[in-house]
């Protein structure tokens, strides 16, 4: 048994952890979760609805994209939920994962006679093993998360804000660049990029994309998991809640800023690899400031600075994108209406929902009930 760390007063430093089982439960959740994500494909459970029945690739894809996003929304959890820092380069940082694993895995661009030029310049790039770019992109990410970050973690609100929007932006940008600067790295029609497949043991496009946005968000989930848990996490709040008590104590606010910075744009990349090996196909287009809103309704509606809140918003953005794909600016009212409810009704998002329910005068009163009666007690 270890001893609890107190202050000089006797008072315990941290919260004490609760004994038993329930001191494993994120533990035991976790895996009982993710495995029961990894069997989905041979037991389509969700087969009674189209969008994610796991039987076909249609709704293997759909659960593909739900990962993908639920990733980098981690990322975003640990910037905005626990740092409190509102960081907008998401989208770029997104679009740098895609991308650059789409160029650095493509083969060689043919330059002997016979190549078809459209293919040249579709298939144009280093032809790197695709597992060697994901820590590759993931480090060119968090590099520039950290460089952004100097500045930007002396900023606040508005200003913080702007700035990190505008780099979002910028690299969406230099993607766009014409075809003299990238020397033939895109497709004949513009800047958008075949992506090279990259398949699991011989499963197929749609499931290997699926397993492979799946270990994404595992890898994002436990480092989260582990991070938060411990002194960073808590520190993390400290800079969030009271940043002007922290230089007295010794904390440097701009050093866990940068901490925050680097390890969500690790995620956001990590998240772009997975998106664009689901969809084969990258294009600016998809990394401009409206996947960031979409991002941002992922983080909110399913619970800002809440483990399962990521997972949660992807899955209801993505069956709303699916149900109305053919009607656009119904499926943006729809979001808009879900954003503002959120904000206004569930602040904390869909996964409090068994926290104001367990916290509510009904079921208090429930509880009262049930002891006077001798029930569990």
């Amino acid at each position: 048994m270890t001893a609890t760390e107190t202050s000089a007063s006797g008072h315990p430093l941290y919260p004490p952890r609760p004994d038993g089982w329930r001191r494993h439960q994120t533990l035991i959740t976790s895996v009982a979760v993710f495995a029961f994500l990894a069997i989905l494909p041979w037991f389509p459970v969700f087969a009674f609805t189209s969008i994610f029945d796991t039987s076909n690739d249609f709704g293997a894809g759909n659960l593909a994209f739900v990962f993908a996003f639920a990733t980098a929304a981690v990322g975003f959890n640990l910037l905005i939920g626990f740092s409190g820092t509102l960081g907008l380069a998401h989208a770029g940082l997104f679009a740098l994962g895609a991308y650059g694993t789409a160029i650095l895995s493509a083969p060689p661009e043919c330059l002997e006679e016979g190549c078809d030029p459209i293919v040249r310049e579709a298939a144009a790039g280093y032809g790197w093993p695709f597992l060697v770019t994901i820590p590759v992109v993931c480090v060119a990410a968090a590099i520039i998360g950290v460089v952004v970050g100097f500045p930007a973690a002396r900023l606040k609100g508005f200003f913080l804000a702007i700035a990190t929007l505008a780099l979002g932006e910028l690299i969406v940008t230099i993607i766009r660049l014409d075809d003299d600067v990238w020397s033939g790295l895109k497709t004949n029609g513009g800047t958008g990029k075949q992506v090279p497949i990259f398949e699991l043991f011989g499963a197929g496009q749609v499931r290997s994309a699926y397993f492979l946005a799946l270990i994404a968000l595992i890898i994002t989930f436990i480092a989260y998991v582990i991070l938060t848990e411990r002194r960073l996490g808590r520190t993390l709040k400290t800079v969030r809640d009271i940043e002007i008590a922290t230089g007295p104590i010794g904390i440097s606010a701009t050093y866990y800023k940068l901490v925050a910075f680097g390890l969500s744009a690790v995620a956001a990349a990590l998240a772009g690899v997975a998106w664009a090996q689901n969809s084969a196909f990258v294009n600016p287009q998809s990394f401009r400031t409206r996947l960031l809103v979409f991002l941002l309704v992922v983080l909110i509606v399913g619970g800002l600075g809440r483990l399962w809140g990521p997972l949660v918003g992807a899955v209801f953005f993505v069956y709303l994108r699916q149900e109305l794909q053919d009607t656009q600016k119904l499926l943006f009212l729809l979001i808009g209406i879900a954003l503002m409810l959120s904000i206004l009704i569930l602040p904390d998002g869909f996964t409090s929902l068994p926290d104001r329910f367990r916290d509510s005068r009904w079921a208090q009163d429930l509880r009262k009930r049930y002891k006077s009666m001798g029930v569990g007690g």
